[in-house]
C-alpha cells in the first residue's frame, strides 16, 4: 500500500503543478526512483523535469501546446521499473525522459522497445544500454566506457598510483564500471592489488574493507553510488584505509558531501555536469538553486541537469519541429546536433542513439565539487 500511495502521490502532485492535461496536450512520462536507494538521484530528475516544463511552457509551450508530466516513481527498483514504464505505454505518453540506474534501464527499457516508445536515459551508465540493436532507446549520459577509461589513465599516468584497489556495487553499473577498469588498467600495465565487491542495499562494509586495507593501497576506486558510496568512504577512513580515493559518475551527487563532509574531500571522478564549465552552466545552476531552495529536499544541480537539459534543448526543439509522430520524433532525434551548457564541446547522437560529449572531471574541495584541470 505504502508504494502505491507514493506513485499516486507524485502523478496527482506534479498534475496538479503544471495544470490538468488537454486534448492538445504534449505527454512527457518521467520515470524517477522517488524511494528507495536512488531516492536522491530521482529527486533531481524531477526537479529538473518540473524546471523545463515550467520555462517551455511559459515561453508559449509547443506550438501553443502545454507540455505535461506524468511522473512514476519505480521505487530504485527494476522490476517496478517495469511496471513504471508499462505505465506511461498504456497512459499513450508521447515520450519518456528520466530513468536512473543501469539495473533499472535495462529492464525498463525493453518495455519501451517492445512498444515502440521512445525513450531518453538521463541517469545510467551500462555500455548496454545504447547499441545499435536500439530503435526507440536513447541516451544522454556518457556511459561508463570512456569516463572509466580516462579515471585508469588519470590514476595511473597523472596521480603516479601504483598499488590500487577496486570495489564496486555487484549491480549493472558497478560490474559494468568493474570490468572496464581492471582492463584499462591492465592496458597500462597495472594489476589491482584487491577487488571486493558488495549489494546496493548494504551497510556494513567492514569486510571488503579490511582486506583493502591489508592490500595496503595508493588509491582506491568506489565504482558505485551514494549512500553507499558514502559509507565505504567513512567507514574506510575509521579503519585506517589512507588509499586516495577516485571514481566515476556514480558519485556525481551532492549528498555525497553531505553523507561524507570529511572522508570524501580529494575525492576525484567523472561528473554529469558541473557549473564551473562556462557561465551558462553557472548561471542555470544558480536559477536552479534558487527555484528549488526552502523545498523539503535540497536542490541538486548535478542530479537535475541532464533531465532538465534534454528537455530544454532536445526534446522541445524536436516537438515543435516535427510535432509528437514517434518516427518523425525518432529521426529529428537522431540527426540531433548541438551546443548545450556545461559541455565543453558540441554534441550529437551516434549510430547507437549515445550522445557524444567529452568527459567531465571534478574534485572534492572546500565542501563542493570543484573543476579538476589535468595538468599538461
Amino acid at each position: 500500500m505504502k508504494r502505491h500511495h507514493l506513485i499516486g502521490y507524485a502523478v496527482c502532485s506534479i498534475a496538479f503543478a503544471m495544470g490538468s492535461a488537454q486534448a492538445a496536450d504534449i505527454k512527457l512520462g518521467v520515470i524517477g526512483g522517488l524511494s528507495g536507494p536512488g531516492t536522491s538521484y530521482g529527486i533531481g530528475i524531477r526537479q529538473g523535469a518540473e524546471m523545463a516544463i515550467k520555462e517551455v511552457n511559459a515561453a508559449g509551450g509547443i506550438n501553443g501546446n502545454k507540455l505535461v508530466m506524468t511522473l512514476v516513481d519505480d521505487a530504485s527498483d527494476p522490476a517496478q521499473s517495469v511496471t513504471a514504464m508499462q505505465r506511461l505505454v498504456n497512459e499513450k505518453v508521447d515520450l519518456v525522459v528520466g530513468g536512473w540506474g543501469s539495473s533499472q534501464v535495462l529492464a525498463a527499457m525493453e518495455v519501451a522497445e517492445r512498444a515502440g516508445m521512445l525513450y531518453i536515459v538521463v541517469g545510467a551508465e551500462n555500455p548496454r544500454i545504447t547499441t545499435d540493436k536500439n530503435k526507440w532507446t536513447f541516451r544522454v549520459l556518457q556511459p561508463s566506457t570512456t569516463p572509466t577509461q580516462q579515471v585508469a589513465e588519470l590514476a595511473v599516468n597523472r596521480l603516479g598510483m601504483k598499488r590500487i584497489a577496486e570495489i564496486n556495487d555487484a549491480n549493472d553499473m558497478g560490474q559494468g564500471n568493474k570490468e572496464i577498469f581492471i582492463a584499462s588498467l591492465k592496458k597500462l600495465g597495472v594489476t589491482p592489488v584487491e577487488v571486493q565487491s558488495y549489494q546496493s542495499a548494504d551497510k556494513d562494509f567492514t569486510s571488503q574493507l579490511s582486506r583493502i586495507r591489508a592490500a595496503n593501497p595508493d588509491g582506491l576506486a568506489i565504482l558505485g553510488t551514494v549512500p553507499a558510496a558514502a559509507a565505504i568512504m567513512n567507514q574506510a577512513r575509521e579503519i585506517g584505509v589512507t588509499a586516495r580515493f577516485i571514481g566515476v559518475a556514480g558519485l556525481a551527487n551532492e549528498n555525497l558531501l553531505t553523507l561524507a563532509p570529511k572522508a570524501s574531500a580529494g575525492t576525484i571522478f567523472t561528473t554529469y555536469f558541473n557549473e564551473d564549465v562556462d557561465a551558462d552552466a553557472r548561471k542555470w545552476s544558480d536559477a536552479y538553486v534558487k527555484e528549488f531552495s526552502g523545498g523539503a529536499t535540497p536542490p541538486r544541480p548535478v542530479l537535475a541537469a541532464w533531465e532538465y537539459r534534454t528537455i530544454k534543448y532536445i526534446v522541445a526543439p524536436c516537438l515543435k519541429s516535427v510535432g509528437t509522430d514517434k518516427e518523425k520524433m525518432r529521426a529529428c532525434l537522431s540527426s540531433w546536433t548541438g551546443r548545450i551548457f556545461g559541455l565543453p564541446t558540441e554534441a550529437h547522437f551516434d549510430k547507437t542513439k549515445q550522445l557524444v560529449q567529452q568527459s567531465i572531471l571534478v574534485q572534492v574541495g572546500n565542501g563542493q565539487f570543484q573543476a579538476y584541470k589535468v595538468a599538461k
